[in-house]
């Protein structure tokens, strides 16, 4: 018999919110519901500090090992324990550090799988409500509403649309966003794309469009990615009668330059991978002239200091430097 959930959780140098995180879940595991935490290679001292505070909190439910390949980790007990910690062995970056969690699941036969970003607040009873709309066998991937933790009222995501904005911005446009919570806002709505910090998916739909792209180190790569799950009309979907909260962390605090490069370049590959003919003529050309403005006003301070980022981003990506070669080679920021 399968089990059913697997609560996939990615952190990375990031101890005070991955704590929040697994406080607002621990709850609610059981037989049918375990925690994998996949580290992305944190320093020492966080990586042995997350430690301690589950031991001394849950030992009995906890289970860690260091694995350096998930081959090694395919039999697990998971009839006496819920948290399962796994530590890569470098920075895999997101989607393709999600893949170890994804390995895990599939095959310790798991029939659902969420991935749960590590700033994320769970109310109590979340994924048990959020399942039930698996019975609808035309869903593939469902994400909740998304609000604020630092102000529980107000929206950060309730859905999206790729459409033009794939052209001009190289990513999926938001539904309205920022908006106070209400009563409009609710029920199951339609989504070209789920949401990278909150989703739950069907595993079986997982082991037949392959796990994360490995191209993408940081970015987009959940909009590749829903585009790979959605299979019909109404396979995707956000139930906006459930809400989860988001401490909306950045990977990249202070590190503006950084951020920059990794934006601009990942989404010109969005752009290379889903694209339509015209998405990219018009994409390229838009992030061209884009890229020319900040030369132009570039006099402005706050243009400025953008001009190195994209220009290697640019570069890098003609280059064809991507994954391997983020997860390889420090940015010169």
């Amino acid at each position: 018999m399968k089990k059913k959930l697997a609560i996939i959780i990615l952190t990375w140098n990031d101890y005070k919110n991955t704590v929040k995180c697994l406080k607002s879940i621990i709850n609610q595991l059981g037989n049918d519901k375990k925690i994998f935490l996949v580290d992305n290679d944190s320093s020492k001292i966080i990586f042995d500090k997350t430690i301690k505070w589950i031991k001394k909190n849950y030992n009995q439910k906890f289970c860690h090992k260091v694995f350096k390949r998930i081959s090694k980790i395919s039999n697990l007990n998971l009839s006496t324990k819920s948290i399962f910690v796994i530590k890569n062995k470098n920075n895999l970056g997101c989607g393709f550090g999600h893949n170890t969690g994804y390995k895990l699941a599939i095959k310790n036969g798991f029939e659902f799988i969420a991935r749960i970003d590590n700033d994320m607040i769970v109310p109590s009873n979340f994924f048990k409500h959020i399942l039930k709309n698996f019975s609808n066998k035309k869903i593939e991937a469902i994400s909740p509403k998304i609000l604020y933790t630092s102000n529980p009222k107000m929206i950060w995501w309730m859905g999206a649309k790729i459409g033009n904005s794939l052209k001009f911005d190289g990513h999926m446009r938001d539904y309205p966003h920022g908006l106070k919570d209400n009563k409009r806002y609710t029920g199951l709505v339609e989504t070209d794309a789920i949401a990278g910090c909150a989703s739950i998916m069907r595993s079986s739909r997982l082991t037949k469009i392959g796990l994360s792209d490995k191209d993408f180190f940081y970015g987009p790569e959940d909009v590749e990615f829903s585009k790979r799950i959605f299979t019909i009309k109404g396979s995707l979907i956000v139930d906006r009668n459930i809400k989860i909260y988001h401490s909306v962390t950045q990977s990249f605090v202070n590190l503006n330059k950084r951020k920059i490069y990794y934006e601009y370049k990942y989404r010109l590959l969005l752009i290379k991978k889903i694209g339509s003919f015209m998405d990219k003529f018009i994409g390229y050309n838009w992030s061209f002239i884009k890229s020319l403005l900040y030369v132009v006003f570039s006099f402005k301070k706050k243009h400025r200091y953008k001009l190195v980022p994209v220009f290697l981003a640019w570069r890098d990506f003609i280059l064809n430097r991507f994954g391997e070669y983020d997860r390889k080679t420090k940015t010169p920021f």
